[in-house]
């Protein structure tokens, strides 16, 4: 479980848990709607947020004490600064603060923002690094296990908020994630060249804002030829575009819900 494993092991364990995290999806969305109308979903967020923080926990134990293989450093270890970290405890947040159902016209609030930037941060992110997973620094069976628990649990936690609490994307939100990724640029910048490098020589490359991920995607192949941090102007139309098909589908059920 501690040992370190061959890639064709790290692709197995992980093609794996992303079918069973399928059929857990299908389950807690049907128990979701189930349950719209009533206060015993609230248990079931309980132990969602459990689950999520214990995966966590684990996550950094692992990282610190199990991975012989693994160097522990400030300069890529630091939680909350990736895009889908942010989009990941976001989703946690808006469970914990919403205590009751949404309505289709309740005012925009912090709760919808959080949801807002969970999926088009986190869901997008999420179903990115399930089907193009990079193993980069994860070496073991239990690293394994995190890091597709750490995407495929995003998509958990939105499908529940949307099915169990009635939430759904707004444009607002689609335009104040937009804001919030190229509020973020210059300062992970800064950052990553205040951390430089740590003992093994990976420099800092918190929110990807230094180098793309080394992973074979559609999206990123367009601005990969690019250098940092010349990529961060020309993702930008691919940012909106992917932003706006993103919210087509809530748009479509607004218009038909309100006829």
């Amino acid at each position: 479980m501690f040992e370190e494993i061959s890639i064709n092991s790290k692709h197995y364990y992980h093609n794996i848990i992303s079918f069973i995290m399928l059929g857990i999806w299908i389950f807690i969305g049907v128990k979701g709607y189930k349950l719209r109308k009533y206060n015993s979903k609230f248990k079931i967020s309980f132990w969602i947020l459990v689950v999520c923080l214990f995966q966590e926990c684990i996550d950094f134990i692992n990282r610190l004490f199990l991975d012989p293989m693994y160097t522990f450093s400030i300069q890529r270890d630091l939680p909350f600064l990736q895009f889908c970290q942010l989009g990941f405890y976001f989703s946690l947040l808006c469970i914990y603060l919403t205590k009751d159902r949404v309505s289709d016209n309740q005012k925009y609030s912090i709760n919808q923002f959080f949801f807002d930037s969970a999926f088009l941060l986190g869901f997008s992110g999420a179903f990115q690094g399930i089907i193009t997973p990079e193993f980069v620094n994860i070496n073991n069976f239990v690293g394994v296990i995190c890091i597709q628990l750490q995407h495929s649990l995003i998509i958990l936690n939105l499908i529940w908020l949307m099915t169990a609490y009635n939430y759904k994307l707004k444009f607002k939100g689609v335009y104040l994630t937009y804001f919030l990724i190229n509020a973020i640029a210059p300062f992970a910048l800064l950052i990553n060249k205040l951390l430089g490098t740590n003992s093994s020589g990976d420099s800092a490359n918190y929110f990807y804002v230094n180098e793309l991920p080394k992973i074979d995607n559609f999206l990123l192949n367009f601005v990969n030829q690019y250098p940092s941090p010349d990529y961060i102007l020309y993702i930008q139309p691919i940012f909106i575009i992917y932003f706006l098909l993103l919210y087509i589908p809530f748009f479509i059920i607004n218009r038909l819900y309100n006829r």
